[in-house]
């Protein structure tokens, strides 16, 4: 059912893209504002690790009512919806979906396929009227659906190059539409590493007239990896919500009950699957993996199987070498069928010419005797083909 509901969005709204401006979706929200506001509204902005900084603040929600909206699925459209209760039934979604159409049509609203489906969760929120909505920004902020509701609290993961041509080349200009979520008397709390971000970020705030806690200056935390830091800045969230005092010593005993990074995946073969979509994430998830795997004498993995969505082809290449000098196993470049992956014959001539395997047929990989250790790195829309073929 749950292909059958994006299928049908997508033939009455169109394929996901980017659709800057607030005007559209801030028409349709008018009705829906007022109830909205009665939650706590955090905002969860960056260029990574805002999905896995929402979903550890979910988890230590576990004990409230909540919703969280995130952005894109893996494998079925119902994970952008999500309560305390786990993800949104198929049905309910089917009958949001429907009815929320005919509102739009009604209204003659003029949405894109993104901000349906985020009219769909208001509607969804508005009726569960839980104590927090958790909205993960999908691309930028200033100009993202997200934000035609007003943050109480906005956090702020990493600041890298990617989507260049909609946020800009400098890290300024896109800490600029990062931060265009901010509201008066709202409050920041962000874990940057560059000192100049860090205080162009205080200085917006001020600006604004919103509050900044710069976890950096906390001088009591240890150096922590990036994963660490998503997972302290949901904790210190958490804190802020809760009106609690910020304990590090607390959390660094809870997080080691947190499962790690990542998915694995025990099959035919074991399958490991880490998102990285842009250079600054692949970088960081190297360097993650190497750090897991610190005293390793052989390849952790047997194969790292990797595909993309559209990029600059100059991007594409360095995430490719950066794989191939890894030295975390042999790499092995794929296609995938998706709107937005990365042209078939664009992708296999340009992993021909860096010296690297291209599989035209996926599924062979899954024929690999013996069994293996496969590393699935990428597109999001290429891990969830894969887990759809491992029908999972």
């Amino acid at each position: 059912m749950n292909k059958e509901i994006e299928s049908w969005v997508f033939s009455h709204y169109g394929l996901e893209s980017f659709c800057p401006g607030l005007e559209r979706i801030s028409e349709a929200l008018k009705s829906l504002k007022e109830i909205l506001s009665e939650s706590k509204i955090v905002i969860i902005a960056g260029t990574n690790g805002k999905g896995e900084t929402t979903h550890r603040l979910s988890e230590y929600l576990n004990d409230s009512t909540y919703c969280a909206w995130t952005s894109p699925h893996i494998i079925d459209i119902c994970e952008r919806f999500t309560s305390e209760n786990g993800k949104i039934s198929s049905l309910e979604l089917k009958q949001l979906v429907f009815s929320t159409h005919e509102i739009v049509s009604a209204h003659q609203y003029k949405l894109s396929f993104y901000e349906f489906l985020f009219f769909v969760f208001c509607r969804w929120a508005a009726l569960r009227k839980p104590n927090y909505l958790l909205l993960e920004v999908g691309l930028g902020g200033r100009l993202d659906a997200v934000n035609a509701l007003d943050a109480d609290l906005v956090l702020l993961t990493s600041i890298s190059r990617d989507h260049q041509e909609f946020l800009g080349h400098r890290y300024d200009q896109i800490l600029k539409e990062k931060l265009g979520v901010l509201r008066p008397k709202s409050k920041l709390l962000s874990y940057l590493d560059l000192n100049y971000l860090r205080e162009r970020a205080s200085s917006t705030c001020e600006k604004v007239g919103c509050l900044h806690t710069d976890l950096n200056l906390l001088k009591q935390l240890p150096s922590f990896a990036f994963s660490e830091r998503n997972q302290f800045l949901a904790y210190a969230a958490l804190c802020e919500l809760k009106q609690k005092a910020l304990n590090a010593n607390e959390w660094l005993t809870s997080a080691r009950e947190l499962p790690s990074r990542g998915e694995s995946l025990s099959l035919e073969h074991e399958w490991c699957f880490y998102g990285s979509h842009n250079v600054d994430g692949m970088r960081k998830l190297i360097q993650f993996l190497r750090a897991k795997n610190y005293n390793f004498t052989q390849r952790p993995f047997d194969f790292v199987l990797t595909s993309f969505s559209k990029r600059s082809e100059t991007d594409l290449r360095v995430m490719l070498r950066m794989l191939q000098g890894s030295k975390l196993g042999h790499v092995m470049v794929a296609s995938f069928p998706h709107p937005k992956a990365y042209p078939h014959d664009e992708l296999k001539e340009i992993a021909f010419q860096e010296g690297l395997n291209f599989v035209d047929n996926v599924s062979e990989i899954f024929q690999i005797r013996p069994r293996q250790k496969i590393l699935v790195v990428g597109s999001y829309y290429f891990m969830g083909h894969i887990k759809s073929l491992l029908r999972l």
